[in-house]
């Protein structure tokens, strides 16, 4: 016999609700145990603009209530929502008219029992998350795209035929099926061309390595992934949100059931940095630094082109800096020909020229300065005073022709000409030991830029060396990584009392540091993460995607981070565009009095979740390692 709502529990009336339908029962009963009932009479408000914080987060159970925003805006409460949420996470006055339509029925939990079991369910403590996320994707603006390259279908860059194995292939000749057509998946269809599933080198990997599958197995048994799957109708941008939502690295075109192809994050970006552009080209093949410098106020409409074709911020800026890469690469390049038009030879022994910060994370916006270093490959002849000379001859003309064509120099001298940043392979390595082993306070504030590093031009080989040793000499030693989190607790998630934006002021007004106090936090939570958990990555989200893969993070957590991370970005992409066409001087202070309400409030969810990013940081290393 089908049970009636009357005659359920209160936690199974919560199961079946899209808050909590995802959390244990045992914890919905641990939940329920926690609170009182209350009956709210139609009519009657739970809360009033103004009122002080009751100390309690409310549970709708039964019944209809409105919540009136300050905007002017009704949302209603659907059972198993939140109420008071906002309040419960920043303890401040309630700001809205809430108010039941009809009689309510509604569970209040007093906030330290629900802060206990937040702590001590982790389920729980991603419900909130969960509510975050979903709230900054509803009070995002529309990001859809109708014109451009990713309005068009996914059949525009997608792997076709998909390259096919059957469940009763073994392991040895996916895997030789793969390498001799140099792809990174393989789609498994059963005998009536089905799909079954998808096989990747990580999944291999994880079979053989961990799993001890034999090669001669079949890879239904061992290797098999569950992998997204869209039409060929998908557009570019959806199917980009798609796997960034998922954490997915590639996608299975279907029609009529049937697999006909693969596309991946990398497919995408391909056909963006593809594209044909002026711009790219004439940076390319700028033939004088006076030239390069006039090209470089171009960047502003290819921002503006950028940010309009792009679903995400994220990949706009990550587009972005790839003009800025190709920019600074050049100069690398016409600097390397100005040493010899001034007989000084090529480079004595190979090299790397690193871009750290922003620049290494491909997270640079409209005005980035420089932070960069170089490698110098460990040979017999690298420590002499030849080679010595001529590296630190190219250095300082490279950061002067960098600060000529626009990007000024790093008041913190983070650049290849400070002999700091200028080293052999085993000096970095040297450095990097005794950082790690002997770390201070400015090796803290040091490490958060320099450790973003990636190779802007040369030999990659020896970037790749360094950060292996990084990450080898990083394990298991957190004392480092201890000063990084308390140099990162200098900066500040521009929330307060009262549900406030917090803001800075001078003479102009008062403003939010939107990177300071919003951007760099995210960023450096997931650096200090990553080279906690042995990532690799540099750039933010795809940190984020690879802490929630080693489980350091939840899915729901870190999409939480991620749509405030969004959310920054574009708050700032858009002010810098707004003051380069204004001709203004380009900053990252944004006036909050300046946005519309609606962005005001999304920007006040998104510094929710910034704070409890940190605030995960900081309980990961609030004891004393020392």
């Amino acid at each position: 016999m089908k049970e009636t709502r009357a005659t359920l529990s209160t936690e199974q009336i919560l199961a079946a609700t899209r808050t909590f339908k995802e959390v244990p029962i045992e914890t919905l009963k641990e939940l329920v145990a926690c609170a009182s009932k209350r009956v709210l009479p139609g009519g009657v408000a739970l809360f009033r603009p103004g009122e002080p914080y009751k100390k309690e987060i409310y549970i709708l159970l039964d019944g209809t209530v409105v919540m009136h925003r300050p905007t002017g805006r009704q949302d209603t409460v659907l059972p198993g929502d939140l109420i008071g949420l906002a309040n419960y996470l920043d303890k401040n006055d309630y700001t809205t008219k809430t108010v039941a339509t009809n009689q309510s029925v509604i569970l209040a939990i007093p906030e330290d029992r629900f802060k206990t079991l937040e702590q001590k369910r982790p389920e729980l403590f991603n419900v909130l998350n969960r509510v975050i996320a979903t709230k900054l994707r509803e009070r995002s603006p529309d990001r859809s795209i109708s014109t451009g390259v990713l309005a068009q279908p996914v059949t525009r860059v997608m792997h076709s035929p998909a390259v096919f194995c059957t469940a009763e292939t073994t392991l040895r000749d996916a895997f030789s099926m793969m390498k001799a057509r140099k792809i990174g998946s393989i789609v498994i269809t059963d005998e009536k061309g089905l799909l079954r599933g998808m096989l990747t080198y990580a999944g291999i990997a994880e079979a053989v390595m961990v799993n001890q599958a034999d090669p001669d197995d079949r890879v239904i048994n061992v290797a098999f992934e569950t992998p997204r799957v869209i039409d060929p109708e998908t557009a570019l941008w959806e199917a980009e949100e798609i796997m960034k939502r998922h954490s997915a690295e590639y996608l299975i075109v279907l029609e009529d059931q049937h697999p006909i192809g693969t596309v991946s994050q990398t497919d995408i970006l391909r056909i963006l940095i593809s594209r044909p552009s002026t711009l790219t080209n004439r940076l390319r093949d700028a033939d004088t630094i006076k030239e390069l410098a006039n090209l470089m106020p171009q960047l502003v409409d290819a921002a503006i082109d950028i940010q309009e074709t792009n679903h995400r911020p994220s990949s706009a800026v990550r587009l972005l800096s790839e003009y800025h890469l190709i920019a600074q690469r050049r100069t690398v390049e016409l600097t390397l020909r100005w040493m010899e038009t001034k007989d000084l030879g090529e480079a004595p022994v190979g090299f790397s020229v690193l871009i750290m910060g922003s620049g290494g994370r491909l997270e640079m916006l409209l005005n980035p300065d420089q932070d960069n270093g170089i490698i110098i490959e460990d040979t017999p002849i690298s420590e002499t005073k030849e080679v010595k000379d001529w590296f630190d001859h190219f250095c300082n003309r490279l950061n002067l022709n960098l600060d000529r064509i626009g990007y000024p120099l790093c008041p913190g001298a983070i650049m290849a000409r400070n002999p700091l940043y200028n080293k052999t392979l085993a000096k970095w390595k040297q450095q990097i030991s005794h950082i790690v082993n002997h770390p201070t306070e400015k090796a803290a504030r040091w490490s958060n830029v320099v450790f973003d590093f990636d190779t802007l031009y040369g030999d990659d080989s020896l970037t790749t060396e360094l950060r292996r040793h990084s990450l080898a000499e990083i394990k298991d030693k957190p004392r480092l990584l201890k000063l990084m989190s308390d140099h990162d607790a200098e900066g500040k998630p521009a929330i307060g009392f009262f549900n406030q934006l917090v803001t800075m002021k001078d003479e102009q007004g008062e403003y939010i540091d939107i990177k300071r106090n919003g951007l760099r936090i995210i960023a450096d939570a997931a650096r200090i993460f990553s080279l906690q958990n042995g990532i690799a990555a540099q750039n933010t989200t795809d940190r984020l995607n690879a802490l929630t893969r080693v489980g350091k993070l939840s899915s729901d957590f870190k999409d939480s981070v991620q749509e405030a991370f969004e959310e920054l970005l574009d708050l700032l992409l858009t002010h810098q565009i707004r003051q380069a066409k204004s001709d203004n001087e380009l900053n990252k202070l944004i006036n909050p009095e300046r946005l519309s309400p609606q962005s005001r409030s999304t920007l006040r969810m998104a510094m929710r979740a910034v704070k409890r990013f940190q605030e995960r940081l900081q309980d990961d290393y609030a004891t004393d390692i020392f």
